[in-house]
């Protein structure tokens, strides 16, 4: 297949992960809070969590916090005691902190809950106690100072205003949904087709938020509503207004992951399109087409195996020219008539569309790179990640070589 690289997006859901702020560097190492925020930096060294939310040295914290959101080096031992964890004022107050449910992060990452109001315009330091946590395995999380905030005058009573809500259904069956706060919220968009539903995070906590993910798993070809919600530190949530949309019929799940426009041998024989079955089960090409600009190819009756990949080429393909790399063993070599598209692909960038039977996109390259430079040749574009929606991120943003059927 092309090469698989780190890039999320088929819905593009996007994990609820720390804001992006070098916590490392923000970690001094005071032995009593201060109002400057630093915190130990034995975190890095020893493997104390990070401080996700509130960010370390955040100010204006609400008194009225409902969590703190830690990252772990890994999935822990949850006790069953007290709170292994506190905030602790400069004036040695403590607050516990109740540690809670796993939350959605880049990491490993829980949510810790205070068990009372904080005091005003005070800094606090999260701190673990010793041999209080342990990491699955037993090994223990060490103790020490793993950040600080300070608290604003008064609580937050009110909950954030949820404004510019807009979702729409791309080609490919991808939702892009937009909306942003007036302060600082957990986001969520929650989709509800009849009975059942689908919640989807476009992030971490801000003021602004764009998804572009794959559709959930919900009933095909109905109509639905659609919510914005938004959850500020305090725990104040707000709704947005519904909106309606209609989900797609369902289409299989084929994606098109590598696009070889200029071989190192003959561009009359040589190029080719991947397509990759993510389907449990084979799925028959049978009707479909592979178009590009300006012309378009019937696929034949032939199957994609589970998981596997096929090759759509020339009729005149060419499986080992001695230029461009061999198709792995067991690739499944899809011959159109004469060359792909209306008469092959344009080296300058062109997109290439799988469309089904009933004429809805099913993956689509947009033609996002221009290979014709003579130091792409034998040169082709991969998608980074077979479940990313169809956008130039999607994509290598520079020719790399091929690997057809990889």
């Amino acid at each position: 297949m092309s090469t698989s690289r780190a890039c999320s997006f088929g819905l593009l859901v996007w994990a609820a992960c720390s804001p992006n702020i070098d916590l490392k560097s923000e970690r001094a190492a005071p032995s009593t809070p201060s109002s400057t925020g630093a915190a130990s930096d034995a975190g890095a060294v020893l493997g104390l969590p990070e401080l996700v939310d509130p960010p370390a040295g955040a100010v204006q914290v609400p008194t009225n916090l409902a969590k703190v959101i830690l990252r772990f080096f890994g999935p822990l031992q949850v006790p069953e005691s007290a709170a292994p964890l506190r905030l602790r004022a400069n004036d040695g107050t403590e607050v516990g902190l109740g540690l809670g449910e796993n939350v959605s992060c880049s990491g490993t990452c829980y949510a810790a809950t205070p068990a009372a109001v904080l005091a005003p315009t005070t800094p606090y330091v999260v701190e673990v106690d010793a041999d209080a946590l342990h990491l699955e395995g037993g090994k223990p999380v060490p103790a020490g100072q793993v950040g600080s905030f300070s608290t604003a005058e008064a609580p937050d009573d009110y909950a954030p205003l949820v404004s510019g809500f807009a979702l729409t259904i791309a080609e490919g069956g991808c939702l892009h949904a937009q909306f942003a706060t007036d302060e600082a919220a957990w986001p969520e968009v929650i989709i509800t087709a009849g009975d059942q539903q689908a919640s989807l995070v476009p992030g971490a906590i801000g003021t602004s938020f764009d998804l572009f993910t794959h559709l959930p798993d919900l009933p095909a070809d109905v109509d639905a509503t659609a919510i914005a919600r938004a959850v500020d530190r305090a725990g104040n949530r707000a709704d947005s207004s519904a909106l309606a949309l209609h989900l797609p019929p369902k289409v299989p799940r084929l994606v098109i992951t590598e696009v070889l426009a200029n071989p190192a041998g003959s561009e009359y024989t040589q190029e080719f399109v991947e397509l990759q079955n993510l389907e449990a089960d084979p799925v028959s090409l049978a009707g479909m087409l592979i178009e590009d600009k300006t012309g378009s190819d019937v696929l034949p009756e032939v199957f994609v195996p589970a998981a596997g990949f096929v090759l759509v080429v020339a009729a005149s393909f060419v499986a080992d020219d001695g230029k461009d790399p061999v198709p792995r063993d067991g690739t499944v070599i899809v011959p159109v008539s004469g060359r792909i598209g209306a008469d092959g692909l344009s080296n300058s960038g062109e997109p290439v569309r799988l469309i089904s039977q009933d004429g809805t996109v099913v993956s689509q390259y947009g033609g996002w790179v221009d290979v014709s430079a003579t130091s792409w040749n034998g040169m082709s574009v991969h998608r980074v990640s077979v479940d990313a929606c169809d956008q130039p991120s999607a994509w290598t943003s520079t020719p790399e070589m091929p690997t057809p059927g990889w």
